[in-house]
């Protein structure tokens, strides 16, 4: 008989209890429950590397340089700016400062890049990724080179949370910001409502902030099942399964939309939610308002979800099935100057 290599026979264990957990949701949440509390132990031990947002690592630099100025091209287009300046924060940057460099490139003098994690990188890839951006957006280089952890006027603010991050800042009275933006980052956060209101209050008069918000599952029970699967779990075990580990908050659009009415009544920020993507649809290109979706992507992905409801948390029960159509929104917020 032949004899597995110890790693084989691991890995082949894995992918069978992974089989089984993707045919069981509710024995895969159980699962979320065990991973998120040991992200829990790592955390207070002081362990802050995460593979997630190491979305560089197994890119092409080619790739990589096209996903940064992809992400940099929608905060100017759908943001609105026509120029930049001052102070910006990037939350969430993941592995790479390379949209950072752009928003020095574009005028802004500092960026800060605020992140709970620290992505998982390789120095030497990084490297190679901020030269082909230097090359064809003539960026001076450093002194010291291209060294991932000493770009001049771009600090790491990593090991607190955002929510942390700017309630500080905005507590302490310091606006600082003249730009403030995130992709795929909200959705990780514990309270990511919360950390929009302190945002607001960290922006200068006129100041901007841009974010992408994915609201799937990121592959929690996706492509194995239906992508509105999380959306079953009752709050409480849902909270168990992501608070420690950054999962999907499950915090939607009708969640976003009652906050840009709070923020525009106050008179803070002027508000434009875009939607990016639909149940079932996929993306929306270009990303237009919800009035200006498709009539006939609206209707098909509304039927997509009426025909899930039933199984949906209740918490959820409430909610206009057109809002839980909607998985993904640009939230546009700008301080009046």
């Amino acid at each position: 008989m032949v004899r597995l290599h110890p790693r084989t026979q691991l890995n082949r264990a894995k992918t069978r209890t992974k089989a089984v957990l993707n045919v069981w949701p509710s024995a895969k949440a159980l699962a979320y429950v065990a991973d998120d509390f040991g992200w829990g132990v790592r955390r207070r031990m002081g362990r802050i590397q995460s593979e997630s947002g190491s979305t560089h690592r197994a890119l092409p630099v080619e790739d990589s340089v096209a996903y940064v100025e992809e992400v940099f091209n929608d905060y100017l287009t759908y943001g609105g700016v026509d120029r930049l300046g001052g102070t910006a924060a990037e939350v969430g940057p993941g592995d790479n400062a390379g949209v950072a460099l752009l928003l020095q490139w574009a005028g802004c003098q500092q960026v800060d890049l605020v992140d709970r994690f620290r992505s998982r990188r390789s120095p030497d890839q990084q490297k190679l990724i901020y030269q082909a951006l230097a090359r064809r957006h003539r960026l001076d280089a450093p002194a010291d080179g291209w060294d991932d952890e000493r770009l001049p006027g771009i600090t790491w603010r990593l090991g607190s949370s955002a929510e942390d991050f700017f309630a500080r800042r905005a507590q302490g009275g310091r606006p600082g910001y003249d730009v403030i933006v995130s992709r795929a980052a909200l959705e990780h956060l514990y309270d990511p409502l919360g950390a929009i209101r302190s945002m607001a209050g960290c922006l200068k008069p006129g100041g901007r902030m841009i974010h992408k918000v994915d609201f799937r599952d990121h592959g929690m029970f996706t492509p194995a099942r239906q992508e509105l699967t999380f959306l079953r779990f009752p709050p409480a075990l849902y909270r168990e399964m992501t608070r420690r580990s950054g999962r999907p908050n499950r915090v939607l659009l009708h969640r976003y939309r009652e906050l840009a009415t709070e923020l525009g009544r106050s008179g803070r920020l002027t508000v434009t939610i875009l939607v990016t993507s639909l149940v079932g649809q996929g993306e929306v290109t270009p990303h237009v308002p919800f009035a200006a979706l498709p009539p006939a992507s609206l209707r098909r992905a509304v039927i997509e979800v009426q025909a899930q409801r039933y199984r949906f948390a209740r918490e959820f029960a409430d909610v206009a099935p057109e809002d839980l159509a909607v998985t993904g929104i640009f939230w546009i917020g700008a301080r009046p100057g």
